[in-house]
């Protein structure tokens, strides 16, 4: 392809864009509340990942060691728990320190009065699993370990929490799809309507002897150009959307985790643009197909 085929081209969809300037409007706006759509499904799903993670990550074994225990055995015995599959963090509370905290949580300095200045709480190891689908495993194997007193790990409570962090992730997901989908869908309509109101010119270039891809490039630049530009405008929405969504949680519901990494964010935004920027290429390739065969 010559350089004058290339200027022409690089023309034609200047012009194309100039003469059908309400259609290119009209795709220029479709490509954007796809892509505003598509970029609030995104978030949404990763929100969703992230507050089933941070569910997740409150689940903890905690282990009561028994009192006959010298320090050497409970230090052994951390030492069995730590070594078992599964098993990723551990933390060692000695009594002297839960007592501590309870009297700090209860803003009273009398509690060891009250309780006849001796120590009820049994020195603790709280445990942190691997993969949170392996709680109750780990706490089985845990419980049959010499010198183990007793292992509490809110049973009636993991199996409905690992079932709601499932069901979030896949409702984020499936809503993801949805909507790409729906994205995909109401693009290449307006794609197909915007190629088929230059059916006639399609047409007439054929049939004096133009070739598929002299035909074809002009149309597939000027969806670049529009879905390029309908990208940006959606980032422009979508993240300072999110951004003002995100600082009003923060503010108004501090105990909800909210993704705000730069990088990440970053990345959603710039394939916001290279989804619409392909979406508007595919469709003018995929439109085109029909009125070339004369």
């Amino acid at each position: 392809m010559g350089l004058n085929s290339v200027g022409y081209i690089f023309r034609e969809v200047g012009n194309s864009i100039r003469r059908n300037a309400w259609l290119s409007l009209a795709s220029v706006l479709t490509v954007t509340i796809s892509m505003v759509i598509l970029g609030a499904s995104i978030f949404f799903l990763l929100n969703a990942s992230n507050l089933a993670a941070d569910f997740e990550s409150e689940l903890e074994i905690a282990v009561f060691a028994k009192d006959t225990l010298d320090s050497q055995e409970i230090k052994a015995l951390g030492e069995k728990i730590k070594d078992l599959s599964g098993v990723d963090t551990i933390e060692f509370v000695p009594k002297e320190q839960a007592l501590k905290d309870l009297t700090k949580s209860m803003k009273s300095t009398s509690i060891v009065e009250d309780i006849g200045d001796t120590n009820p709480f049994p020195d603790k190891y709280t445990v942190h699993v691997v993969d949170p689908q392996q709680v109750q495993n780990v706490a089985d194997r845990i419980t049959k370990l010499t010198g183990v007193d007793n292992v509490v790990y809110g049973k009636d409570v993991v199996e409905p929490l690992l079932k709601f962090t499932e069901w979030l992730r896949w409702a984020g997901t499936i809503i993801v799809g949805l909507f790409a989908v729906a994205s995909l869908v109401l693009i290449s309509l307006n794609i197909k309507m915007n190629v088929f109101s230059r059916r006639k010119e399609i047409e007439i270039m054929k049939l004096v002897g133009a070739s598929n891809a002299f035909i074809r490039w002009p149309f597939i630049l000027e969806g670049l150009f529009l879905g390029l530009i309908g990208g940006l405008l959606a980032v422009l929405v979508v993240g300072l959307g999110y951004d003002w969504l995100a600082r009003y949680i923060q503010d108004t519901l501090t105990f909800m985790p909210v993704v705000h990494e730069t990088e990440l964010i970053g990345k959603v935004l710039g394939s916001l643009v290279l989804v619409g920027m392909g979406i508007g290429a595919l469709g003018s390739t995929i439109s085109l197909r029909r009125f070339l065969k004369v």
